[in-house]
């Protein structure tokens, strides 16, 4: 199916889901007992295939005579043709029955949290659905719920609840309970129990796309046009389906704690994410200076940097969140039409939720629990991250010191100055390296690393012309041409350019198929 057929129908179904919701979960039940129909079809052929060959051979062992030799020199030709269609007999099997991994993170008990626990069992009488069996804390400005099956698509599901200790620190306990209510309206009621199936189903359903693409000879020419032509429509169907069930997430969570703190949490994880994302770049910066990782990461972040939003950066994030637009392969729809959802009050959708006042989510549900848990949090970050730490450490190390070899230099070749120059744009990006690039481009006009490094350079300071410099080196250098698309499509998606970014995309595109075909 084509990329605009694929939207209209989204767009089509948005609409039809809209209108008549239960009917449109019909659609998608019947739709995915039509998807076990192809499978079981697939299943039937292959199944079929392997018969067909013992049969076969079988034949020929009993026959005797001419036909036991025939048998003999068949028998790899056989034996070649079963391997193929066993695995896939036992790879579409598996899907169906593929366990999602254990959730990460630190499990926290009742005795641990009682608060918390409250909360959550205040929660489930309220909202009259299943129990949780295992609560985690992780690292992330994130929460989440996470049904796992005991056999695959089915049995005996086990609910998890994650809490993200970055975002429990910044936010009040009404609002941490509306983000934890929207996940656990994904499981409240029928409604829930279905789309977690149809999520389970989705997951498995590419898994087995997957394994069918390499179908080859009779058995491919049989399947592969049914998958291919039920993949779109299930993929459509569903995408619509879990934007739906956001908005229901978001009415029953804006029915347990009331829409403005239910809106107010929407607005607070697009602000703590993006002002987290930059405390971990200026915490990871540091690996040139320090030998080992720090071991504070999260008392900092709960002590000190937390408090550190400035306005402007808060009003520049909500503005971002609210104008991003939405893909029509989305599981979630944008900030805007969530908040539009919600309380239908436009005017009040750029307004910053209020600060932050008396107890953090954090203190008020882990109580005595929470030092411990953040020490035993950023330990094992720190743990994870030691190895790859030390290794940048030390070459960054090396390239320092190779800079302060090169600046020793008193008359640098040629490729001395330039490999001065990438040094110094890596290594020291607060100097502004636009003047001296642009000079050894002029007195080196075919040199295609100088001007990819010069384009680099203008970019970096919001200078279109950095584009020309890369258009240069590409043409220099074919070599060049996804490194200077990336670059370039990077640079004109923030600055809204989407044809122009689209272009450069187009062109990676077309030179990593080049590479690939001719490696």
């Amino acid at each position: 199916m084509e990329i605009d057929d694929f939207k209209r129908m989204v767009a089509r179904l948005e609409q039809e889901s809209a209108r008549a919701p239960r009917r449109y979960r019909a659609k998608v039940a019947a739709l995915a007992v039509l998807g076990f129909l192809i499978l079981g079809l697939v299943l039937a052929a292959v199944g079929f295939g392997l018969v067909a060959l013992v049969g076969i051979a079988g034949a020929m062992l009993f026959t005797g005579g001419a036909a036991l030799l025939l048998l003999l020199k068949l028998g790899k030709l056989l034996f070649l043709l079963a391997i193929p269609l066993w695995f896939t007999l036992k790879s579409a099997v598996q899907a169906l029955f593929i366990r999602l991994p254990v959730p990460a993170g630190r499990e926290i008990t009742r005795a641990e949290a009682p608060a918390l626990f409250a909360a959550l069992d205040d929660m489930r009488r309220k909202m009259d659905g299943p129990r949780f069996h295992h609560v985690l804390i992780v690292n992330e400005v994130n929460a989440a719920v996470v049904q796992r099956p005991a056999f695959g698509l089915i049995g005996w599901p086990r609910n998890y609840l994650l809490l993200g200790l970055p975002l429990l620190e910044c936010i009040a306990p009404d609002e941490a309970l509306a983000i934890v209510a929207h996940e656990y309206g994904h499981l409240a009621g029928s409604h829930g129990r279905f789309s977690a199936f149809i999520y389970r189903l989705r997951h498995t359903w590419s898994m087995v796309q997957a394994y069918m693409e390499h179908f080859q000879g009779w058995l491919g020419r049989l399947v592969l046009p049914l998958v291919r032509w039920y993949g779109p429509y299930f993929n459509a169907y569903t995408y619509v389906l879990a934007r739906a069930d956001e908005y229901n997430a978001d009415a029953a969570s804006a029915q347990l704690v009331g829409a403005s703190s239910a809106a107010h949490a929407l607005k607070r994880v697009n602000l703590i994410a993006p002002h987290y994302d930059d405390y971990l770049r200026r915490t990871l910066e540091r690996v040139g200076d320090e030998a080992a990782p720090p071991s504070d990461l999260l008392h900092c972040w709960a002590t000190q940097v937390r408090g550190d939003m400035q306005e402007a950066s808060m009003k520049r994030w909500l503005d971002d969140a609210l104008d991003r637009e939405g893909h029509f392969t989305d599981t979630h729809p944008t900030l805007r039409a969530r908040l539009a959802a919600l309380s239908g009050e436009e005017h009040l959708f750029q307004a910053l939720p209020p600060a932050l006042s008396g107890e953090a989510a954090s203190q008020a549900w882990l109580g005595a629990a929470l030092p411990a848990l953040r020490q035993q949090l950023q330990e094992q970050w720190a743990a994870e991250l030691s190895g790859d730490w030390s290794e940048r450490h030390a070459d960054l190390r090396q390239q320092r010191a190779r800079l302060a070899e090169l600046r020793a230099l008193d008359a640098p070749d040629t490729e001395q100055q330039i490999e001065l120059l990438r040094l110094a744009l890596f290594l020291e990006p607060e100097n502004d390296l636009r003047a001296p690039l642009a000079a050894f481009t002029a007195a080196h006009p075919e040199h295609a690393v100088g001007h990819y490094l010069e384009g680099v350079a203008r970019l970096d300071k919001g200078e279109r012309e950095g584009l020309a410099a890369l258009e240069r080196a590409m043409a220099l250098d074919p070599d060049a041409t996804k490194a200077v698309c990336e670059r370039a499509h990077a640079f004109l998606a923030e600055r809204g350019e989407t044809d122009l970014a689209e272009e450069y995309a187009v062109r990676w595109r077309e030179r990593d198929l080049f590479e690939r075909q001719s490696g």
